[in-house]
């Protein structure tokens, strides 16, 4: 069992090198001539900019791809890690360079398809207890969260970059009380999913910002318990 899961973890990483890979040569096709091949990147107007933040979410893809061939073990907070920073990138690039996307997205998104397929809930759920994987997602997910604004227009767009920079206030602030973060993360989140619910994408960032991010800012549970110990030495 453990050596059937170790060769389909090296798949996962396979499919998501090539399909990171070819994220990158697609984006950069996006803003070569993206104007002259409309049909292919979903009708854009602003293609060098989105071709641009393509080739930026597959490098983001590229280095979890790296990251998970590496030795060190792929348990816990590492999978879902992974999952995340595959499968965000993936969702994101659909909306920003239509047909082009297809390809890489259907590879990236396999790769998650086989990590999950290969993990335990409890390995899963063990994960979203571990403080620091969970502040490290909060982050992630607030910087796409701003690159989604960056993608936006107008309002939507300010209320993106804008709550994308409140996540990420609602992590940085350790010593505030956990109400007043997680007021942070619902007035960063709720707004641009909100202004864009027709988008899957936002929505679903959204929800994964909300219900991540309400666990990053939980008091530590271990540090609570090192506190009154190391008062009565």
């Amino acid at each position: 069992m453990r050596e059937r899961r170790d060769r389909l973890d090296r798949v996962a990483g396979r499919l998501a090198l090539v399909g990171a890979g070819l994220g990158v040569i697609v984006g950069m096709v996006d803003v070569a001539v993206g104007s002259s091949i409309r049909d292919w990147v979903g009708n854009k107007l602003e293609t060098s900019t989105l071709g641009a933040g393509t080739i930026l979410l597959s490098l983001i893809a590229l280095t979890a791809a790296v990251a998970w061939q590496r030795p060190g073990g792929n348990r816990g907070g590492r999978r879902l890690a992974t999952v995340l920073g595959f499968a965000i990138p993936a969702g994101i690039c659909f909306t920003t360079i239509g047909r082009l996307w297809y390809v890489p997205g259907a590879l990236i998104l396999g790769a998650v398809g086989v990590i999950l397929a290969t993990s335990t809930r409890d390995e899963l759920a063990g994960a979203v207890s571990q403080q620091r994987w969970l502040r490290g997602l909060t982050v992630m997910l607030g910087g796409y969260y701003a690159f989604l604004g960056f993608d936006a227009l107008k309002v939507a767009g300010a209320l993106g970059i804008a709550g994308g920079l409140l996540i990420w206030a609602a992590v940085a602030t350790t010593g505030s009380p956990r109400h007043a973060r997680v007021a942070l993360i619902v007035l960063g989140a709720l707004p641009f999913a909100i202004v864009t619910w027709w988008s899957v994408v936002t929505p679903l960032t959204a929800a994964l910002v909300l219900v991540i991010g309400a666990a990053a800012v939980r008091p530590d549970a271990r540090a609570a318990t090192i506190a009154p110990t190391a008062s009565g030495v």
